[in-house]
């Protein structure tokens, strides 16, 4: 496969994810500084030897680039919080309540509020935060059973301790604990509607400096 990364207008970037324009699928409600960069991750329709990648393959093919990204541009010292919403039913966000911790039950999470009055059909949007082993996490990625390319949105992030536990406690995308979570964070990393591709915004890195360090962690891997 062919990894690519481009740029993005800051200003655009959230409205060319495909995402709502509000509540727990859309943006958090925080000023970006000026210098933050939004790039995009994309794997090409065709590979090195010009053959067509079909669309089922690249979507699964992000989904094992999703935390071996993470783990590629994270410093030392920061931890990742994964944060998924999405509506709590079978095929969407429901499977990430089997995977709150590894199997050894090591990690951190926490579960919105959640809950449904009417007896009519109703989609329930719900928000899952963990924080867990990498080997866990590429499980949780991996999961079919996880609507990553139907509708559950998935944000990672790269913090500090400290921040960590906040992270996990933070419910909506309009808290005000935001500000000092973000301005602190390495990077937020973030699926696409539909899993086309992955979005990241950071202020520390190059787009060669992200190429170098996906390929380098895709290469530790191989081996």
């Amino acid at each position: 496969m062919i990894v690519r990364i481009n740029q993005l207008d800051p200003a655009r970037a959230e409205e060319e994810s495909g995402w709502a324009e509000q509540g727990l699928l859309g943006p958090i409600r925080y000023n970006w500084p000026a210098d933050v960069h939004v790039y995009e991750v994309l794997i090409l329709e065709r590979d090195e030897q010009k053959q067509a990648v079909d669309e089922a393959f690249r979507r699964q093919q992000l989904r094992q680039l999703i935390p071996e990204a993470a783990v590629a541009l994270r410093e030392m010292g920061e931890e990742l919080v994964v944060r998924l919403d999405g509506p709590l039913v079978d095929g969407e966000l429901l499977a990430a309540m089997h995977r709150l911790t590894g199997p050894d039950r090591k990690g951190r999470f926490a579960v919105s509020p959640v809950r449904k009055l009417e007896t009519e059909p109703v989609e329930e949007i719900a928000s899952i935060r963990v924080q867990q082993p990498v080997a866990a996490l590429s499980t949780l990625c991996a999961d079919p059973a996880l609507g990553l390319e139907r509708s559950v949105r998935l944000r990672a992030f790269a913090v500090r301790e400290e921040l960590v536990n906040p992270l996990l406690d933070v419910d909506t995308t309009e808290d005000e604990r935001w500000g000092e979570i973000l301005d602190a964070s390495g990077f937020l990393l973030s699926t696409t509607y539909g899993l086309r591709s992955l979005q990241v915004r950071t202020r520390r890195l190059s787009p060669s400096e992200i190429k170098s360090r996906l390929i380098r962690r895709l290469v530790q891997r191989g081996a």
